[in-house]
C-alpha cells in the first residue's frame, strides 16, 4: 500500500500532463482558435498546471516518507510555509478561472447572444420589409391578412382591403427616369403610412402596386380611407426642371365577409375594381359590390 500511496500521485501527474499535452497539441495545430474555445483551452490549461504543480509536491513529498526519495525530502518540503503553497496555488489557480469567466466569457457570451439576436431579428425584418419604400411586403402582408381574415370571420367583424396602383408609373419613368420613379414609390409610400391608422396595415404589393388592410372597417368606410390617400397623394405634386409631376394613384376595394374563402379571393376583387377605376379614367376610387348586391342585379 506504501508504493500505491507513492506512486498515485505520479499516476495523476502523468494523467495530468497527458491533458496538458493534448491541449497544447491542439492549439499548436489550430492556432487561430478563438472566443470560447481559446477560453476553454486556458481554463484547462490553467487547471492542468495546477493539478501538476500539487501531485508533484505531494508526490515527492509521500515518495520520501515511504523511502522512495531521500528522507531530507521530508524535512524541506514538511515545512509550514511549503505546505501550504499547493493550497495557495489552488486559490490562485481558482480566482483566474473565476476572473476569465466573469470578465472575459461571460460578457462575451452575452454579446454574442445579443449579436445573435440582432442578427436573428435583422434577417426577420429583411424577409418581412420592402427595402425600397420602408412597408411590409407582398409575402408579410399575406401573412397578417390571413390572421385577420380569421379574427374577423371568428368574430363577425367587419374588415376592408385596399388595392392601389400609380397612374401612369411606366410614363414616369419612360420621361423622368427611374430615379425619379423611385423617389414617386417613397413618396407614395410615406403618404399611405402617414395617413393610415395604428391598426391598419400598408405593403407594397409589388412594382407600382400597393395594399392595404383595414380592420373594423365597412367597405364605406373604407371608400372615405381611400379617398384621403388619393387625395393625399394628388396633393405631393414636385418639380422636375420646368416641367410639373403631380402623381395620382387608383384604388379597388374588396371586403372580407363570413363567405370568404380566402385572402386571395378578396384581393382578386379590389384588383378587379381597381382595374375598373383605372379603365374609367384613373385617379378614382371603385368598390367591389356585396354579394347580395350581385345578385340583386
Amino acid at each position: 500500500m506504501t508504493y500505491v500511496a507513492t506512486y498515485i500521485y505520479w499516476a495523476i501527474v502523468a494523467l495530468w500532463l497527458t491533458v496538458l499535452s493534448s491541449v497544447v497539441y491542439y492549439y499548436l495545430r489550430n492556432p487561430r482558435a478563438f472566443g470560447s474555445t481559446r477560453l476553454l483551452l486556458t481554463v484547462i490549461g490553467i487547471d492542468t498546471v495546477r493539478n501538476i504543480a500539487e501531485n508533484t509536491y505531494f508526490g515527492f513529498y509521500f515518495g520520501a516518507k515511504y523511502g522512495v526519495f531521500p528522507h531530507w525530502t521530508i524535512e524541506v518540503l514538511g515545512r509550514p510555509e511549503l505546505l501550504i503553497l499547493p493550497k495557495i496555488t489552488n486559490v490562485v489557480a481558482g480566482c483566474v478561472v473565476l476572473g476569465l469567466l466573469l470578465f472575459n466569457w461571460l460578457p462575451h457570451a452575452v454579446r454574442d447572444w445579443k449579436r445573435s439576436e440582432q442578427r436573428a431579428n435583422d434577417l426577420q425584418t429583411l424577409a418581412a420589409i420592402d427595402p425600397l419604400t420602408g412597408l411590409y411586403n407582398r409575402r408579410q402582408f399575406e401573412t397578417l391578412a390571413r390572421a385577420e381574415l380569421a379574427r374577423c370571420q371568428r368574430y363577425m367583424r367587419p374588415c376592408s382591403f385596399l388595392m392601389i396602383d400609380i397612374d401612369h408609373f411606366k410614363r414616369v419613368n419612360d420621361s423622368f427616369g427611374h430615379e425619379t420613379g423611385d423617389w414617386v414609390l417613397k413618396m407614395v409610400a410615406t403618404a399611405l403610412a402617414t395617413a393610415k391608422r395604428d391598426a391598419d396595415v400598408v405593403a407594397r404589393f409589388g412594382g407600382e402596386e400597393f395594399a392595404v388592410m383595414l380592420p373594423e372597417t365597412t367597405l364605406e368606410a373604407a371608400a372615405l380611407v381611400a379617398e384621403r390617400f388619393r387625395s393625399m397623394v394628388f396633393a405631393n405634386a414636385m418639380t422636375i426642371g420646368e416641367a410639373r409631376l403631380s402623381v395620382t394613384i387608383s384604388a379597388g376595394i374588396g371586403e372580407a365577409t363570413a363567405s370568404s374563402p380566402s385572402i386571395e379571393a378578396i384581393l382578386r376583387d379590389a384588383d378587379r375594381v381597381l382595374y375598373e377605376a383605372k379603365h374609367t379614367g384613373r385617379n378614382r376610387v371603385c368598390v367591389a359590390k356585396r354579394p347580395f348586391e350581385n345578385a340583386a342585379e
